[in-house]
């Protein structure tokens, strides 16, 4: 029995000395990635990045005071959440029918009617509160592809009720007009998302969810290079610095040792990622406010057949933003491991998340194009655009479809690099 505990003990022993080993030799990976002076240099380019957009960002929202005095950032975010709220509420017939008499008052006053452009813009600081409501209004009386700013000006207070149906009937009437083609099953999908959508909507301020969501593509792009630039060292280090015979002569060097690059990569990508997405988050709806976040994203993009809010939005395009940054760094760390040669590798990224969106512009076949890598980075676009994938019958938005195709991807390629740089020859 003794024999017996003892030989336990001596495993457990084991156990927590190799998984000490296999830490110290992640930490060292990890360690030599951020010890090149390019890398540290690369970590300071990604906060002047972030920098930049967040105040790209924030300039998005504007606001226009009573004077016509133009301003951004957060004293402009906090008036014009306050001129919006006081509409705040669920948008019903009755609530329609007071933005567009409000509408009608300022397009009537003298301010409005004047050449001069500071009275228009005199004007146009009372409209501020029920802009998105008109924006609605305007939405729902324009063709289906068609966005025609102006067409409140001649609903009537009768016809404006109808906005929730209009939004049907206008999908049904361009299907119907052979201006695109979609096939029965795509036609019933996009019928029945516009069904499902709960009407009324809740109208609050969302200004900074709508400016967040249109630029954080962009940045989530420039940090999936960055990135991508951080990883593609890991696996051919080795061989540009002469060492490969050291390393894999190892007692560990062949599986843990393989291991430990591979989890330092997965690391890396991971935190940078997360670290760097909620540091712009935080910056940017600290300052423009997390208002609106359970409103529909409707609200900013009218056609979508996504009925998700702003907040379920954002995190849609969070994961899929994710899922293309994983699957470009794990390819230009099999490309290292194969090629062993880090500059072949850097470019990757590069190809797989801006040559590709290039080459969907010149190719013939744009079904094809939906399942580029690229369209992860571009979840926003496919939310305002609706694109649709058929597959046998089934029908799904392009994000919804992509997303789990390359998470599946991004699984196989991890064997596949291990397997690769464990049978890599030492020459």
């Amino acid at each position: 029995m003794q024999n017996v505990l003892n030989l336990h003990w001596k495993m457990y022993f084991y156990i927590i000395l190799e998984r000490r080993q296999v830490l110290k030799m992640l930490k060292f990976e990890v360690k030599k990635v951020f010890s090149k002076p390019k890398n540290k240099i690369a970590v300071m380019l990604l906060f002047v990045v972030l920098v930049v957009t967040s105040v790209l960002t924030i300039n998005r929202v504007e606001y226009v005071d009573e004077n016509g005095n133009h301003s951004v950032g957060i004293k402009a975010s906090r008036n014009l959440r306050e001129a919006k709220n006081k509409w705040a509420g669920y948008l019903t017939e009755d609530t329609l029918r007071k933005a567009l008499e409000e509408n009608t008052t300022i397009n009537n006053s003298k301010e409005a009617m004047s050449d001069d452009i500071a009275e228009q813009d005199k004007a146009y600081a009372k409209y501020q509160g029920i802009a998105g409501i008109i924006d609605i209004i305007n939405s729902a009386f324009s063709e289906f592809r068609d966005y025609n700013p102006y067409a409140a000006n001649s609903v009537s207070a009768d016809e404006v009720g109808t906005v929730y149906e209009r939004r049907l009937s206008t999908l049904k009437n361009w299907m119907n007009s052979g201006e695109e083609t979609y096939t029965e099953e795509e036609q019933k999908f996009l019928i029945q998302q516009y069904e499902k959508l709960k009407t009324p909507f809740y109208f609050e301020y969302a200004d900074g969810w709508a400016a967040f969501l249109q630029n954080i593509s962009t940045f989530i792009l420039i940090l999936a290079l960055i990135i991508g630039f951080f990883v593609s060292g890991i696996f051919s280090d080795e061989f540009q610095t002469k060492t490969d015979s050291i390393f894999f002569s190892s007692k560990l060097g062949r599986n843990k040792g393989v291991l430990s690059k591979m989890g330092a990569g997965m690391m890396i990508v991971s935190v940078f990622y997360i670290i760097f997405v909620v540091l712009y988050t935080a910056i940017v709806l600290f300052v423009l406010g997390a208002d609106g976040a359970n409103c529909p994203i409707q609200l900013d993009l009218w056609r979508s057949v996504y009925n998700v809010t702003f907040l379920q939005a954002y995190l849609f395009i969070v994961l899929g933003g994710y899922v293309g940054t994983l699957f470009a760094s794990l390819l230009a760390m099999l490309v290292s491991s194969v090629t062993r040669s880090t500059t072949t590798a850097i470019i990757v990224p590069f190809i797989i998340l801006c040559a590709f969106p290039f080459l969907s512009r010149i190719i013939t076949l744009p079904q094809l194009c939906l399942f580029f890598p690229d369209q992860l980075l571009e979840v926003y676009v496919d939310m305002k655009e609706s694109g649709l994938v058929n597959l046998g019958g089934k029908v799904t938005t392009v994000a919804a479809f992509i997303i789990p195709l390359y998470t599946v991807i991004c699984l196989i390629l991890q064997p596949i690099l291990y397997r690769s740089y464990s049978k890599a020859e030492v020459k």
